[in-house]
């Protein structure tokens, strides 16, 4: 407080981390007590924060389950409209378990959740959720993926599943800008890298 007298004039006061503490801590005369030192991040206060990050991120979501959808009718024996009706659904329904893993079950389950890189967390729930769709579809239809299609969803859907965690970063109250960006030199070529073989997969099981 001395250092900001004496470049500025003024006199700093440190008040509470929460602006909800602020009235008990003008009635104590500015004394802060040390819960209102401390920032919580409960199980409560990340719920909070997935509607935002589940809106900005469902809206490329949106279009990527859609060209997913049209693109899942191309390639193997029957037609267009057969292979739509049969592969569009599973393809919609694997982005969607991406989309929850990353941008839900990372925040909800985020002390739990082994590694301490929030592009980790989420890839282990993305592959989780792919593991889910593969057997879902071998118990649910009696036929599952193509070997190389499951592999696509086991590339892509930890890829996907990262970048969302990732971007909760921004929402939580313990990362720092230099964390952050240590983290996106590795994270973000891997997350490229497994998006990009992922595709591939898929597209080349649409043809075999």
């Amino acid at each position: 407080m001395g250092k900001v007298k004496k470049l500025s004039g003024f006199r700093a006061v440190y008040g509470p981390v929460r602006a909800h503490d602020l009235p008990a801590y003008l009635s104590a005369g500015c004394r802060a007590t040390p819960e209102m030192r401390r920032k919580t991040f409960t199980f409560r206060e990340r719920a909070v924060l997935i509607p935002v990050e589940l809106v900005q991120a469902l809206k490329p979501a949106l279009l990527v389950m859609l060209a997913f959808f049209l693109l899942s009718g191309f390639g193997g024996s029957a037609g267009y409209g057969t292979n739509l009706g049969h592969q569009g659904p599973w393809s919609v329904l694997a982005i969607l378990s991406a989309l929850f893993a990353g941008a839900v079950l990372t925040p909800f389950l985020l002390p739990w959740v082994p590694g301490r890189a929030f592009s980790l967390k989420g890839g282990i729930l993305g592959l989780a959720s792919a593991w889910g769709l593969i057997l879902l579809r071998e118990n649910f239809s009696g036929n599952g993926f193509h070997p190389l299609e499951g592999l696509a969803w086991l590339l892509l859907l930890p890829a996907i599943a990262a970048y969302l965690a990732m971007n909760f970063t921004g929402a939580s109250t313990y990362t720092s800008l230099s964390g952050v960006k240590k983290e996106m030199r590795w994270a973000v070529p891997l997350e490229i890298a497994g998006g990009a073989a992922g595709l591939i997969c898929w597209i080349s099981a649409r043809f075999l």
